[in-house]
């Protein structure tokens, strides 16, 4: 860690020592500023504190081990400090990387109650976007929400980083990922890349514990192998681009083809050729073929669940609901009737799933969303594995009251991050 700048807010390293008093020591540089401190602060819980000085280096902070326990400090941790008249407040950094500031977001209330959780468990959540990233410093200027208002800040780059990036297009942009590279030389950045949706599939089509939740599945398909499935039963085709903006079901019925596109335009073929070279004229070599599921269905409409899991020390599940296919409502779990034991099971599918993919996939994995379909016979079908799940359920009035236990759980995964650190 190094010197803060005139205007940058400083990053210390704590180190315990051992004492049964509750004490702080301070470089000296800024003893001066703290010596009327008479109490400390970390989170929700104060103590009262002596505060000393040292001349060792000017970026590390003793802490007694008193301190350290009443507070379940991590040792080595890098913290940031705001004083008042008599209190000194005592923060770890948490870095939220989105594509612009929250107060030009849709996310921006959420992004408010983040920073509200964060500070009760013991953070300073500092937003920032890849052109506040001073790469020569290795700071960033940021924000930060307080006393009911955004304040800009200049610190340190934390050491924990939540991405929030919010789709491929500003994913993949050159700027984006070469800042992104710059901040996984010293930090964790959790959820680094939106997931590929068929890199995945095929991931899983090669596990033999888990590959029975997918339908069966062809990539680059001849117009024989279509035609022969087709013959069979009802089949999707799905563009391998990783993108829903080419989505067809196909259906033979009456010696017709009935194609659905995209869920909601219907029209008929005389015959699999005529479809072809509407849509394909070039063939299917940019498609994947699946079975198609015939789903259960609410109020008509067939439905699958959302499963959002997250890693505190151990994977859980955090919440599920149901969405429609048509327009992707949201239907609340309580009005779907499907039994105690179908979301036992959808549940503890979704952790095994989550432990899973953590170790097949690159990066630090923190959250992650799971499409999982219910077909009429009652049997679990994994549709869509997602890094970043959205945040538009927490809009909804009968999940709106889970968004403090969620936010919790990302602060509690960034602490497991921490404790790495020691």
């Amino acid at each position: 860690m190094k010197k803060a700048g005139a205007h940058m807010r400083q990053t210390f390293q704590i180190i315990a020592y051992p004492n049964d008093k509750n004490r702080m020591i301070v470089p000296i540089e800024i003893y001066y500023r703290l010596k009327q401190i008479s109490m400390l602060q970390h989170g929700l819980q104060n103590i009262p504190c002596d505060i000393l000085s040292h001349h060792n280096k000017s970026d590390t902070i003793y802490l007694s081990s008193s301190i350290m326990k009443q507070f379940h400090l991590i040792n080595h941790a890098p913290i940031i400090l705001d004083i008042d008249t008599h209190t000194c407040h005592m923060n770890y950094l948490f870095g939220v990387f989105s594509h612009r500031s929250p107060q030009q977001t849709s996310y921006e209330r959420l992004y408010q109650e983040m920073a509200s959780v964060g500070h009760t468990h013991g953070f300073k959540t500092i937003f920032f976007s890849y052109h506040h990233i001073h790469s020569q410093t290795n700071s960033l200027t940021g924000v930060v929400w307080q006393e009911q208002k955004w304040k800009t800040i200049e610190t340190d780059i934390p050491p924990v980083i939540y991405n929030r990036i919010p789709n491929r297009k500003i994913e993949s942009h050159k700027k984006v990922q070469k800042i992104k590279q710059h901040l996984t030389t010293n930090s964790i950045i959790f959820n680094p890349d939106f997931f590929n949706k068929w890199q995945v599939y095929d991931d899983i089509i090669n596990h033999e514990r888990i590959n029975y939740l997918l339908p069966d599945t062809t990539f680059h398909p001849s117009t024989q192998t279509i035609r022969h499935k087709l013959s069979q039963h009802p089949i999707t085709l799905m563009s391998l681009k990783d993108d829903d903006t080419n989505h067809f079901y196909l259906e033979e019925v009456g010696g017709l083809l009935f194609v659905t596109h995209n869920y909601n335009s219907r029209q008929y073929y005389q015959d699999l050729e005529q479809f072809k070279q509407a849509f394909f004229p070039n063939g299917f070599q940019q498609y994947v073929l699946q079975d198609a599921l015939d789903l259960m269905q609410h109020q008509g409409d067939p439905f699958y669940l959302r499963v959002h899991t997250n890693k505190t020390k151990q994977w859980q599940v955090s919440f599920l609901y149901g969405r429609k296919n048509i327009g992707n409502e949201i239907v609340n779990l309580d009005t779907l009737n499907l039994g105690r034991n179908i979301v036992k099971k959808v549940k503890e599918l979704a952790i095994v799933l989550s432990k899973l993919l953590e170790n097949m996939l690159p990066g630090t994995i923190g959250e992650i969303g799971f499409d999982i379909g219910i077909d009429q016979e009652r049997r679990l079908w994994l549709l869509e594995v997602q890094a970043k799940p959205s945040w538009q359920v927490f809009y909804h009035p009968a999940l709106a009251t889970k968004t403090q236990d969620y936010f919790t759980s990302l602060f509690e995964f960034s602490l497991a991050s921490i404790s790495s650190f020691e």
